[in-house]
């Protein structure tokens, strides 16, 4: 095409032809101001060239020529021909261009910089916002069940919707149910512990000590459904009984008596009113110190063996006073034997001096000199009146009519 200027009818019929972004892009004109006409060359560029084979790859940005139902909303008769939103100076613009050749513009705000409208941010936030609060509900709710507090999804599912909580930490949407009753019933160890000046644990710390408690108990023998509940456990987490203290309740006092002999159980009925069913929460108590226990399940299996071999039943003091001698219930037995064998000579006859039954154990295992040499003088004094009448006997002053020697074992 050649560079000839034209006329000013065909001017005007052009720029309503492409609805006026010919004046439009020469400049800001006011609401309904004729634009700037156009030079020969802006015209003549504008003017529409012969398609080619090859696709033009960049979006043609200039409205439709004929837009659909637009409305007739300027006097006298002028149509919109085009709106378009375009971006200058960072600012949103919203221009109306109509039939004749003038236009309006509109100043929408800031533009968005991820070059979305405002309208489209905000259905983007709102989208984003209902995600987040989706996947919440979701990691929480899977925490709940891992709590046990699936009852509690409703509330918590307000709270989310609420957005009164932090979305992307479980640990606030905890914090704010820890006051519904459902909630302080499954850590009900915590009120106990804050009694005590212990520190409250959170879900997470309270149910990894259940689960450390439960994958213990296992581990050591005990049967599924015997002291593995979480109300079994809730003592423990009140003591402040770590996975560790509780390894040695087991092995030291449990299973110290659980797999010994039946006169160890029957001991421990007999010094500490303890039955076998009774046996775990015994020594899983968490107000009765381990040391304890474990010198009283030590204290069972000495006065057992003083049971079976010597025919003695020890106080619960006796026994624990030799369990804490550091006595091992294979030494125990030993001595029990040796008592057994000269269990006369420990029995008084008539006008000797009984020993007590400290005594007497303290001669037994070696620890009490005196009593030693009071059974040692014993057994002289009958053995001299016993060679001196070359017949000694004398009337046992505990079984009375029981004929003994004097030298230690019946006759």
């Amino acid at each position: 095409m050649s560079d000839v200027p034209l006329g000013e009818e065909e001017l005007r019929a052009f720029i309503e032809s492409t609805g006026g972004l010919i004046g439009g892009g020469l400049g800001t004109v006011g609401s309904g101001e004729v634009a700037p006409a156009p030079t020969a060359a802006e015209v003549q560029a504008a003017r529409p060239t012969e398609p080619t084979d090859k696709p033009d790859d960049k979006p043609d940005d200039k409205p439709d020529d004929k837009p659909d139902d637009k409305p007739d909303d300027k006097p006298g008769g002028k149509k919109v021909t085009n709106v378009v939103d375009f971006v200058r100076n960072g600012r949103k613009i919203k221009r109306t261009t109509y039939s004749d050749g003038t236009f309006d513009e509109e100043d929408l705000g800031e533009a968005d910089k991820s070059g979305t409208g405002d309208d489209d941010r905000a259905d983007s936030d709102a989208a984003f916002r209902a995600q987040q609060r989706s996947d919440a509900f979701s990691r929480i709710k899977t925490l709940l069940a891992r709590f046990g507090l699936s009852d509690l999804e409703s509330a918590v599912n307000n709270i989310i919707i609420s957005g009164a909580v932090d979305l992307g930490d479980p640990n606030a949407i905890i914090f704010a149910i820890r006051g519904e009753d459902a909630y302080k019933r499954r850590f009900a160890g915590n009120a106990a512990r804050a009694k005590k000046g212990l520190p409250e644990l959170d879900p997470s710390s309270y149910i990894g000590l259940e689960e450390s408690y439960r994958q213990l108990m296992q581990a050591n023998g005990l049967p599924a459904g015997f002291y593995d509940q979480t109300s079994d456990f809730q003592r423990l987490i009140e003591g402040d009984v770590s996975p560790s203290e509780l390894q040695d309740r087991v092995e030291q006092g449990y299973r110290r008596v659980q797999d010994a002999d039946p006169e160890v159980k029957r001991q421990m009925r007999e010094l500490y009113n303890v039955d076998d069913n009774a046996l775990v929460a015994y020594f899983l108590d968490p107000d009765k110190a381990t040391p304890l226990l474990t010198r009283q399940a030590r204290a069972a299996q000495i006065a057992a063996r003083g049971k079976e071999q010597a025919g003695l039943q020890l106080t619960a003091a006796s026994a624990e006073d030799l369990a804490a001698r550091g006595i091992t219930p294979e030494e125990a037995q030993q001595a029990f034997a040796q008592r057994a064998q000269l269990e006369g000579l420990y029995q008084p006859l008539t006008g000797e001096e009984a020993l007590t039954e400290q005594e007497a154990l303290g001669a037994t295992f070696g620890y009490n000199v005196q009593a030693q040499q009071a059974l040692e003088r014993r057994r002289r004094q009958r053995v001299g009146e016993f060679q001196a009448g070359g017949g000694f006997t004398r009337t046992s002053g505990v079984t009375s009519g029981t004929v003994e020697t004097g030298l230690g074992g019946p006759q």
